[in-house]
């Protein structure tokens, strides 16, 4: 269902988003997709953990190879810019509801500290993720989660407004020399 949630957001948007529609779409019953989710939020609230755990996988696979935590760092950088270029849903809100992505950026209510983002939500399943890299997350400055939150407010920064004058190397580059520490 899943699948078919994020094939309605490629094909028609986020708003046209709904259990009524996923369902017509996955070929069950309307009572099925809210049995499965209870409500639209929770079918968003889907989407987005299996979109990133998607790309946690993803990430471990790119830096796999890759020894170096600069290297490491780098290589994420620049697969996470091509896979959001290439991400038809995502691509889809940017262009047409760009305010479906704000909403998950942008802290909201009354105690605005407290409150999840997206960039939370990425952060702590990423920071979760070096416990299998502890050389990379040793070398991350000033700490892990700090280095991270860094990281993906700037390839946010890049999906938001993609042109550049910096290529996705330079975007890289950029920020190695602000999370990783000097080899010594």
């Amino acid at each position: 269902m899943v699948d078919v949630a994020i094939a309605v957001v490629e094909r028609f948007g986020a708003r046209a988003l709904s259990l009524t529609s996923v369902a017509r779409h996955a070929g069950v019953g309307r009572a099925t997709a809210y049995r499965m989710f209870g409500g639209r939020d929770e079918l968003v609230q889907a989407i987005v953990e299996r979109e990133v755990k998607t790309l946690g996988d993803l990430i471990a696979g790119w830096i796999a190879s890759e020894t170096d935590p600069a290297a490491k760092v780098s290589t994420m950088v620049v697969h996470v810019l091509a896979y959001i270029r290439e991400h038809e849903a995502l691509q889809y809100i940017l262009r047409n509801e760009p305010e479906e992505i704000i909403a998950t950026i942008v802290a909201r209510g009354p105690d605005r500290d407290a409150a999840t983002t997206i960039v939370d939500i990425i952060v702590a399943n990423s920071v979760g993720n070096f416990s299998a890299e502890p050389e990379l997350e040793a070398a991350l400055i000033p700490d892990a989660r700090r280095a991270t939150e860094f990281m993906v407010r700037v390839v946010y920064s890049y999906m938001l407004i993609p042109g550049s004058a910096m290529s996705d190397d330079d975007i890289a580059a950029m920020v190695v020399r602000s999370t990783v520490r000097a080899a010594d």
